[in-house]
This record gives structure tokens, sequence and C-alpha cells, in this order.
């Protein structure tokens, strides 16, 4: 394998993960094979504590982009070297408009706060924190939690009654980005806060060109990186609208190998 570009940037879920939540081993041979020539990095809507585990895994080094370029964390030195966060005032408007839907809100608070913060602890949050490693806790105290402004909100609910409560998000905090990144799942994100922002941050930290690297996603959260990036890859199981704006479409990652 030969190539010139010099940073991938991989969505996890359902890109670097195959649809059962596993890494495949033509995908872990890949990755090394990759690594060896160029810079690999996550770009991820996950936690710290939840993408840790595949950054040690795979064995990751470069910075990472995490909560959907909320942050861009140093898996190395184990701190953030960028960080933006939900302004306190808006984050409770979110939260009180929440409560006229049917939705179940997470809150993500800070780096050094592994917990997420819930309302209740349902069954579709139970299934989500088995499904990323995560742990919760139930808010006692509701102005106390949204006294730190939060790096981000997630919301889970039913696809088909979610446009009108995104809707709702975008009257009452327009200054916020507010993204589907599944078809159940609404993030609420600090202003301007995207993967494609956070990977030109990213880029200009590494001094390399945007035209170097490479970006994979499989949902319409990751477009701003696809498109930014030199060379932008939608998985073949992702909708149509972020296929047609990519430049490449594979079904998996080792896949990338007959593009370079």
């Amino acid at each position: 394998m030969n190539t010139d570009y010099k940073l991938f940037a991989l969505d996890v879920d359902g890109t670097l993960l195959e649809r059962d939540g596993t890494l495949s081993s033509s995908t872990r041979q890949f990755l090394v094979r990759l690594s060896k020539q160029s810079r690999v990095t996550l770009a991820t809507g996950r936690s710290v504590s939840a993408a840790s585990p595949w950054i040690d895994v795979i064995g990751i080094t470069t910075p990472v982009i995490l909560y959907h370029g909320a942050v861009v964390y140093d898996p190395v030195e184990k701190q953030a070297l960028h960080e933006e966060h939900v302004p306190g005032e808006l984050a409770r408007r979110v939260f009180a408009a929440a409560r006229g839907f049917p939705v179940h809100p997470q809150i993500y608070r800070s780096l050094d706060d592994p917990l997420v913060y819930v309302s209740k602890m349902t069954a579709q949050i139970e299934a989500f924190f088995a499904r990323e490693g995560l742990s919760g806790k139930v808010i006692e105290n509701e102005a106390e939690v949204l006294a730190v402004e939060p790096i981000k909100m997630l919301f889970i609910g039913d696809p088909t009654e979610l446009p009108p409560f995104e809707d709702e998000l975008r009257s009452v905090a327009p200054e916020l980005t507010i993204m589907r990144s599944e078809k159940k799942y609404v993030e609420v994100l600090p202003p301007g806060a995207s993967k494609g922002n956070a990977l030109a941050w990213l880029c200009e930290y590494l001094d390399i060109p945007l035209a170097d690297t490479v970006a994979v996603g499989d949902q319409m959260i990751d477009l701003s990186m696809i498109e930014r990036a030199g060379l932008g890859v939608a998985m073949a199981y992702s909708g149509p609208e972020l296929q047609v704006r990519a430049d490449a479409v594979i079904s998996q990652i080792s896949e990338l190998e007959s593009l370079l």
C-alpha cells in the first residue's frame, strides 16, 4: 500500500466498527498497514470513556475528535487540546424544551466527569449505555447539573417523532448545533461544533493540509468532515444524501486501500 494522504479520520460506530459493534480482522489488519504510512485518528460522537477502548485496541496516538467535534483529545497526554461547551443558559432552554416531548435526555458534563446524567434510567438509555460502555446517574438536582456548561446533550426518541422536537430546539436555541447522529439520536452541540471544524483545527495543529486528509463516515453528522477532507468517503449503508456528496463509497474500511 502506498498513499500520499497524511491523516485518516474515521468515524467509529457504523464505520470503523461492524454493525454488531465489533472490529473485523480485515479492518484491524488494514489499520496496522495504514498506520505505518499515515496518521490514523477517530472522529466520533463518543465521550472519552466510550472511545478509549478502541483508541487502546487500535493503538492510536494521534489526537482524536470526540463529542462530534466539541473536543480534540490527546490520548497520549490524556488531555483536551481543544474543547467547547454548550452555554449554560442555552443548555437550560434545551432541557426545558425537552420536557414537552417523548425523548430520553442525556447530559455529558465535562471530560473529567465520566458519568452521563439522565432524568431517569429508561430501557432506551440502558441499551445505549451498554452499547458504549457508559455509566449514568439520575439527576437529583437539575440546576446543579446544568450549572456546569455541558460538552453536549443527547436525546433518544422515536425517529418519526423527532422532527418536531428538532424544530423546537432550533427555535429556542438557534445558536447551537443540532444534528441527528443516528435515526433515533438527536445531538445538541456547542455553537459551531462539528467534525469538519474539528478536523480543520486538528490539521492546523498537526501542520497537515486538509487536502492531504481522508475522512470516512456513515451519517449526515459526518458530512462536514467528508466535505472538508481531501478525500471524503461514505459507507455503503449510509443514506443517499451523504453518498451523493462524498467522493467515494465503500462497504468496509479495508476497501479504502483500493482508493489509495
